[in-house]
């Protein structure tokens, strides 16, 4: 009994020391993740809302008209999107200066409904994306994402289409 006591100690020691020993991210990189954190779930908000202003938070003012470009190409097809993040790991996060890389793997469902009509037309579960991230700290120190790209994706599930695309006619 007492050897296996001693077995136990000397392994949450070793196991202490392993994670004691693990280097933290730095406060610049944890800015890093937040940021990139933050920017999920304002494009997430923005897509829902059909408004992407709010990303001017996180974005540098192209990146910015880019995620509004695409989200207003959808509502003039009809859809509006909704999305949400299932997982986010960072792959890679790196600073230099004024200016940071990061790579992520991120998993991420989407439904999109008819602006016409607010019905479901098409739900993806399981789209895995390995993005690119470039970052630009600000006089104030605050990141904002200059760019994303997206390295590859794979689908886990196949689309289920269940509905057809009602045309919104455009304002006057």
């Amino acid at each position: 009994m007492r050897r296996v006591a001693r077995y136990v100690l000397a392994l949450a020691a070793v196991l202490v020391l392993v994670v004691g020993c693990t280097p933290s991210s730095s406060p610049e990189e944890q800015a890093i993740r937040a940021t990139i954190t933050r920017y999920n779930t304002l494009l997430a908000d923005g897509y829902r809302a059909l408004n992407m202003n709010a990303m001017r938070e996180v974005a540098d003012q192209i990146q910015a008209e880019t995620e509004y470009i695409h989200m207003s190409s959808l509502a003039e097809g009809g859809i509006r999107l909704d999305s949400q993040l299932k997982k986010l790991e960072f792959v890679r996060v790196s600073v230099e200066a004024t200016s940071a890389q990061a790579e992520t793997r991120e998993t991420w469902d989407y439904r999109q409904y008819s602006r016409a009509t607010g019905a479901l037309v098409l739900e993806q579960k399981g789209l895995v994306y390995h993005l690119a991230w470039d970052l630009a700290r600000q006089d104030g120190g605050t990141w904002l994402v200059t760019d994303v790209r997206a390295v590859s994706s794979t689908t886990t599930v196949e689309p289920n289409v269940v509905g057809t695309i009602t045309p919104v006619p455009p304002t006057q």
